[in-house]
C-alpha cells in the first residue's frame, strides 16, 4: 500500500511535468533529427535541453499516423545522451538504426545521477515518463525501450510508475507509455541479487563501470537501498509479463581506477595499485521470468552500448534483439491461442465456484425488492453514481443469520441492478459484472485470495475471451501445461492487474462478495500458533457470541485491506456483506451502508406468515404472531426459521407457551442453538456430538457417504472385525448405498436437530458426484457455536470425545467409501491416459492424511495396519478391474498382447490423476506410505519381512524418502482447494533411521545421493518451481520443515557412506539461455548452505563428514 501511494503521488508529479515542458530554464528550440522522410520541414520542433537531459530526437523516419516503433534510448549513470551511444565517431542509433530498420524513431534521453529521497531513480523515472508522454502526444505507436547499466533501471521504474497510473485511473496521458510498450532490452543492468551480494551491492558495483567514478556516498546509497531496488524489481515483474525483455551482459571485464577501500569491498581481480577488473556481476544481470530472454556479449561493459562499423558481431546482435522484441506472433500463434484460451480457462475453474450460491435459497416473494426503491434504500444512488466519495464500496452489514447471502443473491442477479449501472456509473464502458460467495464452512478455496481471483478472472475472461491473452500473455508461448504452478497467487494477481493496467479506458468491473467475515488467510494459517487459531468467546449476545481467533481478525483486517485498495479506482465497485465486526465499522466507515436487521422486519413478517399458511393453515390470531415471532427475530430472519420449525409441530395449546419460551437470540449456552439440542434425548445428544465433530475433523466437508460409514465407526460390533473387511463379505449395492444415504440423511435431522445438512442441489463438475452430497452446516453461526467445548460439557448426555479415535474413523469411512466407489461410479478413467477419477483418488488422498494423524498415536497397531492393508488391496483389485473390462474401441490386438498386461503388472499408486506433469511412480504402497509420513506403519510392515527382503525393500523406499519427485500437479486440487500432492515434500526423517537399520545404504546406488543433492535445488534455489509454490500456498513453514528435512537427509547420507566427491552436473536457465555445469558434491552442498544462517551449523558437521575443515560462514 505505501508503495503504491508513493506511486500515485510520483504520477501527479510527472503528469504535472508532461502538461508544462517550458518548466526547465534550460531548453532550446532544436530541430527533429536526422530522416529519410521528406515531410522532415514540416515536422513540430521539439523543446531539447542545452545541459544534455531529457530527449533528444537522432532519427524519425515513421510517416505521419500510427505505423511504425518509437525506440528510446536511456544511457547509464554518467553518461550522454549521444556519446554514450558512440564510438569512433559513429553514434549507431542515429547512423545505422534508421537505414537498418525502416519506420521507426530514435529517441535518446539523457538524466543526471543524483538518488530520490527514497533512496531510487523516481525522480529520473518521472521525468522520462513526462517527457515521453510529451513527445508521443497524438500518436499511440508501440515503444521500446533501451538501457545501459543502470539507466535500466530508470526503464523499469518509470514502467512501474505508468503502469500504475493505468491500474488507478490516474493521469491517463502518462499510463498510455505503458501498453504501447512492447519490449525492452538491458545492457549490462543489475536486476536482483548475485550469490552472498544483495542487489543495492550489485548497483553498487554495476555504477563503478560508469565513464566516471561514483563517490563513496553514491555508492553506500546503493547499498543501504537495497529493499527499495528489489521492491521495484517484484513490482516490475507483475507488470511486464505481456513486455518482451531481453538481458545482455558482457564477457570482457572492464579496468578501473579503484581506491584500497573501494578493492576491499568490491569483487573483482586486483592487477595492481589502484587498478582492477570487473565485470556486472553475472547472476544480477538477468533474471528468470515469463518473456526474458539472456545473452552474453563479448564486449566490455560500456562497448555493450556503441558500435562503429556494422560489421561488428554486437550490432548484429542487438538489430536481432530489437527484431525479436518488436516482433508479433505468427501465424500459427495466432491460430492456436483459442485452444490454450480454453486451457487457461479450465485451470481457473474449480468445481466449488458457484457451488455456495446454488445453495442459498431464493429470496422469499417479494422480500428483498425494498433495497431497489430510491426511497427505502441508498443503493439505487450508488448505483448510479459518479461521485468518486461514493464509487468504490457499498457495505451491506447485518447480524448472523439476517439474510445478507439471500439479499447479495438477489440483487447480484438482478436485471434491474445491471440496467442502473448501465444508466449511471458504467454508461461510457464495458460493463463486467462478478460476484463471490465465501463460505467457511466449505473447502478452503472457497474463503480464500486464490478462489477469489480465479472466481473473478473466470467470470470476466469467459464473457470476453479475447482479454485471456491480455491477463495472461506469458503463457501463450510455451508448453501446456506450463512449468510453473499457473494458479499461484503471484501469478493471479498479476493477471488482474495487467487487465486494468490495459483496459482501464474502458473496462467497468462490478464485484459482489458475499460473506467477506468468513475469508481466512489460508496461505498464512501455518504461522500462527494453536492459541492464536483456538477461538475465544465475549458476550453470549450478538456477534460477540460467535466468538473470536486472532487469526480470524487478521483475516478480517486483510480482506477489508484488499477491498478498500482494489476498489480505490474509478473502474471498480464492490458491494460486499459482512457481519457487524469492529475490523469491518473501522474499514468501511466511510462507505454508504445499509443495516439489514433495520429493514428486514417486514420481510420477516411476510415470510412467517407465508410459512403458517402453508403448514399451519386454520391457526387463530395468525396476524399478530407472525408480527410477535417478526419482533422477536430482531431482524434474524435465520432464527425466525428455525423458530417456524419449533413452534409449527406445537399444538394450539402449547404453541404460544412455546413461543414465549424460546430464546431471542441464536448463540452462547443458553441460545436457541442449544435449546434445539436440550430437546434431544441423551442418546441423540452423543451421536450429535460425534457426528459434528467427525465433521469439524474432516478435511473437507465430508460426502453424506463416507460420513456414514465414518459414524460407524471401524470395527463391526457383532462380527468383531474391521467394517472394511466384513464388507468383503457383504457388498454394497445401488439400494444399500441408496438405504444408507437416506439413513444417514434422516440423522442429520434427528440427531443434529436440522443444524447439518446434505446438500441437494445440482454439482457443477460432472466429474465429481461428491460434491452434491456434501455434509454443510445449515450456516457458518452453526459451525463456529458447535466449536465451542463448553455447550457438549453442559449436555448430560454427550461423552468425552477422543480426536484419535475420530480420525480413525475417518481412515474407515474413507476406505470404505472407495470399496463401494464402484457401485455408482467407475473409479479408474481410461481416456485420454489411464488415471484414477480424481474424486475416487481424494477419498484415498483424505484416508492417508488421516492415517498420518493417527500413525503415531493409536494403540491398536494390528487394525491400523490391517485396514490401510486393505485400502491398499482395495485399489488394486479396482485397477486390475477396469484393465481387464476395458473395450478398445477399434481392432487393437496391442491391447491383449502386451499392454494390458503390462498395466496389469503395475501398480495402482503410479496412476495418480495429474492436472500438469506426469504422475509419480511408485512401486508399492508402501512407496505412497512413506511420502505420506506414516512412519509406524512402514517401521511395522518392514519388520514383518525376512532380512534380505526387509533390505531390499528398504533400499527401494530410500530415494522417495532423500529425493521426493517435486513435478506436476494433481488434479484433486480443483476438487478440495487446499489438497496438497504427496510428492512436493521431503517425509519425516525418522524413515531414515528406520531405513537404514533394515540395510539400506546410499553406497548401493551411485544416482541415490546425486539424485538427494539435486532435490535440495527444489528448497533452496530462488525462483524454482517448488519453492515458489510452497511460498505460494499453505507456505513458509512447509519450506523451512522441507528444507530441515533435506539438510538431515543429506548429513545422514553421508553418516552412512555417501560419496563426497561425487560429481554432479548441474543445469541452469531455460531454452537457449540453458548451460550445465559440472560440481563435486562437496562444492554444491557449501554452494547450497552457504549464506543460510540457520544452517551454519550443520554446514560445518558436514563439511567435516566430508574430509573439509568447516567453518561458519554468514551471508552479509
Amino acid at each position: 500500500m505505501n508503495r503504491i501511494k508513493e506511486t500515485l503521488a510520483r504520477i501527479a508529479r510527472a503528469a504535472r511535468g508532461s502538461r508544462d515542458p517550458s518548466t526547465s530554464s534550460s531548453l532550446r528550440l532544436d530541430r527533429v533529427g536526422r530522416s529519410s522522410s521528406s515531410t522532415l520541414d514540416s515536422r513540430e520542433k521539439v523543446l531539447v535541453r542545452a545541459d544534455g537531459r531529457g530527449p533528444l530526437i537522432l532519427f524519425d523516419g515513421t510517416h505521419t499516423g500510427e505505423e511504425g516503433i518509437d525506440i528510446v534510448f536511456v544511457h547509464g549513470l554518467f553518461g550522454s545522451r549521444s556519446g554514450s551511444w558512440t564510438k569512433g565517431g559513429v553514434c549507431y542509433p542515429r547512423d545505422f538504426l534508421g537505414q537498418d530498420i525502416p519506420g521507426i524513431r530514435v529517441i535518446a534521453w539523457g538524466w543526471t545521477g543524483a538518488l530520490s529521497s527514497t533512496g531510487t531513480f523516481v525522480d529520473q523515472a518521472e521525468a522520462l515518463l513526462a517527457d515521453i508522454a510529451r513527445i508521443r502526444s497524438g500518436t499511440s505507436r508501440p515503444i521500446i525501450f533501451i538501457g545501459h547499466g543502470l539507466g535500466g533501471l530508470v526503464i523499469k521504474e518509470a514502467l512501474v510508475t505508468a503502469a500504475m497510473s493505468r491500474i488507478y485511473g490516474a493521469h491517463v496521458e502518462l499510463g498510455n507509455v505503458y501498453p504501447r510498450t512492447i519490449g525492452c532490452v538491458f545492457l549490462g543492468t543489475p536486476h536482483v541479487r548475485s550469490g552472498k551480494r544483495s542487489l543495492g551491492e550489485c548497483i553498487a558495483a554495476t555504477a563503478l563501470l560508469s565513464p566516471t567514478p561514483p563517490n563513496q556516498q553514491l555508492l553506500r546509497a546503493f547499498k543501504e537501498s537495497d529493499k527499495a531496488f528489489e521492491n521495484l524489481h517484484a513490482t516490475f515483474l507483475m507488470i511486464s509479463r505481456d513486455i518482451r525483455v531481453v538481458c545482455i551482459r558482457e564477457k570482457i571485464p572492464s579496468t578501473i581506477a579503484a581506491s584500497t577501500e573501494l578493492a576491499k569491498d568490491t569483487d573483482g581481480l586486483e592487477l595492481g595499485k589502484g587498478t582492477m577488473q570487473m565485470m556486472v556481476p553475472r547472476e544480477s544481470a538477468a533474471y528468470e521470468g515469463f518473456n526474458v530472454t539472456r545473452h552474453d556479449m563479448v564486449a566490455s561493459h560500456l562497448d555493450l552500448a556503441r558500435f562503429k562499423s556494422r560489421d561488428e558481431p554486437g550490432y548484429s546482435q542487438m538489430l536481432a534483439w530489437i527484431s525479436k522484441v518488436s516482433s508479433g506472433p505468427t501465424p500459427a500463434e495466432a491460430e492456436a491461442r483459442e485452444p490454450r484460451n480454453q486451457e487457461i480457462l479450465n485451470s481457473l475453474y474449480y468445481d466449488t465456484m458457484t457451488e455456495r450460491e446454488s445453495r442459498i435459497d431464493p429470496a422469499y416473494g417479494q422480500t428483498c425488492e425494498w433495497i431497489l426503491s430510491p426511497n427505502l434504500s441508498p443503493f439505487p444512488k450508488y448505483l448510479k453514481s459518479k461521485d468518486p466519495i461514493l464509487v468504490s464500496t457499498f457495505w451491506i452489514s447485518g447480524n448472523a443469520g439476517s439474510g445478507k447471502s439471500t439479499l447479495m443473491k438477489y440483487i447480484a442477479r438482478s436485471e434491474k441492478v445491471k440496467q442502473q449501472l448501465l444508466d449511471g456509473w458504467a454508461s461510457e464502458g464495458d460493463l463486467h459484472m462478478a460476484c463471490f460467495f465465501m463460505f467457511e464452512g466449505g473447502n478452503k478455496i472457497q474463503n480464500s485470495y486464490e478462489g477469489f481471483l480465479r472466481s473473478i478472472l473466470y467470470q470476466i475472461l469467459s464473457a470476453r475471451r479475447d482479454l485471456i491473452k491480455v491477463a495472461f500473455p506469458s503463457f501463450f508461448d510455451g508448453p501446456w501445461p506450463p512449468p510453473v504452478l499457473f494458479t499461484s497467487i503471484n501469478n493471479l494477481n498479476m493477471a488482474f492487474y495487467s487487465l486494468f493496467a490495459h483496459m482501464s479506458e474502458t473496462l467497468r468491473l462490478f464485484v459482489f462478495i458475499d460473506a467477506i467475515d468468513e475469508y481466512r488467510i489460508m496461505e498464512r494459517k501455518d504461522q500462527y500458533e494453536p492459541n492464536e487459531l483456538d477461538i475465544t468467546y465475549g458476550k453470549d449476545e450478538g456477534d460477540e457470541a460467535w466468538g473470536q481467533s486472532k487469526w480470524a481478525v487478521d483475516s478480517h483486517v486483510e480482506i477489508a485491506k484488499l477491498v478498500n485498495s482494489m476498489g480505490n479506482k474509478d473502474t471498480i465497485k464492490f458491494v460486499v456483506t459482512s457481519r457487524e465486526l469492529p475490523e469491518f465499522e473501522e474499514a468501511f466507515a466511510a462507505y454508504p451502508r445499509i443495516k439489514l436487521q433495520e429493514h428486514t422486519e417486514r420481510s420477516i413478517t411476510q415470510y412467517v406468515a407465508g410459512r403458517l399458511e402453508d403448514e399451519a393453515p386454520g391457526l387463530p390470531d395468525t396476524k399478530n404472531l407472525c408480527k410477535e415471532l417478526a419482533q422477536k427475530s430482531k431482524g434474524d430472519i435465520l432464527w425466525a426459521r428455525l423458530a417456524i420449525d419449533m413452534v409449527v409441530g406445537c399444538s394450539l395449546r402449547h404453541l404460544r407457551g412455546m413461543l414465549n419460551s424460546l430464546p431471542t437470540h441464536l448463540g452462547g449456552p443458553d441460545g436457541l442453538y442449544m435449546r434445539m439440542l436440550e430437546n434431544l434425548s441423551l442418546d441423540h445428544q452423543d451421536s450429535a456430538s460425534r457426528i459434528f465433530h467427525l465433521v469439524l475433523r474432516a478435511q473437507q466437508p465430508p460426502s453424506l457417504i463416507t460420513l456414514a460409514f465414518a459414524e460407524e465407526g471401524p470395527v463391526h460390533n457383532t462380527a468383531n472385525e474391521l467394517r472394511i473387511v466384513f464388507d468383503n463379505t457383504h457388498p454394497y449395492d445401488n439400494l444399500s448405498i441408496q438405504n444408507l444415504s437416506d439413513q444417514m440423511q434422516r440423522r442429520l435431522q434427528t440427531c443434529c436437530a436440522g443444524l447439518l445438512v446434505a446438500e441437494t442441489g445440482i454439482s457443477t463438475n460432472s466429474n465429481a458426484i461428491e460434491t452434491g452430497q456434501r455434509v454443510v452446516f445449515v450456516h457458518q453461526t452453526a459451525k463456529e457455536w458447535v466449536r465451542r467445548k463448553d455447550i457438549w460439557q453442559r449436555l448430560p448426555g454427550c461423552k468425552p470425545i477422543d480426536t484419535i479415535e475420530l480420525d480413525f474413523s475417518l481412515l474407515s469411512g474413507c476406505a470404505r467409501h472407495v470399496k463401494a466407489f464402484g457401485v455408482l461410479r467407475p473409479p479408474i478413467l481410461a481416456w485420454p491416459s489411464w488415471r484414477f477419477r480424481p474424486d475416487a483418488w481424494l477419498l484415498i488422498a483424505n484416508a492417508l492424511r488421516y492415517a498420518e494423524r493417527v500413525d503415531g498415536e493409536i494403540q491398536d497397531m494390528q487394525a491400523y495396519c490391517e485396514l490401510l492393508d486393505e485400502l491398499d488391496s482395495t485399489c488394486q483389485s479396482a485397477w486390475v478391474a477396469a484393465l481387464q473390462n476395458h473395450k478398445p474401441l477399434h481392432e487393437d490386438p496391442d491391447w491383449y498382447d502386451s499392454r494390458l498386461p503390462n498395466l496389469s503388472r503395475k501398480h495402482w499408486a503410479s496412476y495418480e490423476p495429474m492436472d500438469a506433469g506426469k504422475p509419480p511412480k511408485r512401486k508399492d504402497f508402501l512407496s505412497l506410505a512413506v511420502q505420506a509420513n506414516l512412519v509406524r506403519y512402514v517401521a511395522t510392515k518392514l519388520s514383518a519381512m525376512g532380512s534380505e527382503v526387509r533390505r531390499k525393500k528398504a533400499q527401494e523406499l530410500l530415494p522417495y524418502v532423500v529425493s521426493p519427485k517435486a513435478e506436476g500437479f494433481s488434479a484433486c486440487a480443483g476438487l478440495s482447494g487446499d489438497y496438497w500432492d504427496f510428492h512436493h515434500d521431503m517425509p519425516d526423517t525418522r524413515l531414515l533411521d528406520i531405513l537404514f537399520d533394515a540395510g539400506a545404504s546410499p553406497r548401493e546406488d551411485e544416482k541415490l545421493f546425486t539424485r538427494a543433492l539435486r532435490t535440495g535445488r527444489h528448497y533452496f534455489s530462488r525462483g524454482s518451481v517448488t519453492m515458489t509454490h510452497l511460498l505460494e500456498t499453505y507456505s513458509s513453514s512447509r519450506l523451512m520443515r522441507n528444507r530441515e528435512r533435506w539438510v538431515a537427509a543429506i548429513k545422514s547420507l553421508l553418516q552412512h557412506g555417501a560419496d563426497p566427491n561425487t560429481e554432479i552436473q548441474v543445469t541452469t536457465g531455460s531454452g537457449e539461455n540453458q548451460s550445465t555445469t559440472t560440481v563435486a558434491a562437496v562444492d554444491l552442498i557449501r554452494e547450497t548452505l552457504e549464506g543460510e544462517p540457520e544452517y551454519a551449523v550443520e554446514l560445518v558437521e558436514m563439511e567435516m563428514l566430508m574430509g573439509r575443515r568447516g567453518s561458519v560462514g554468514i551471508a552479509r
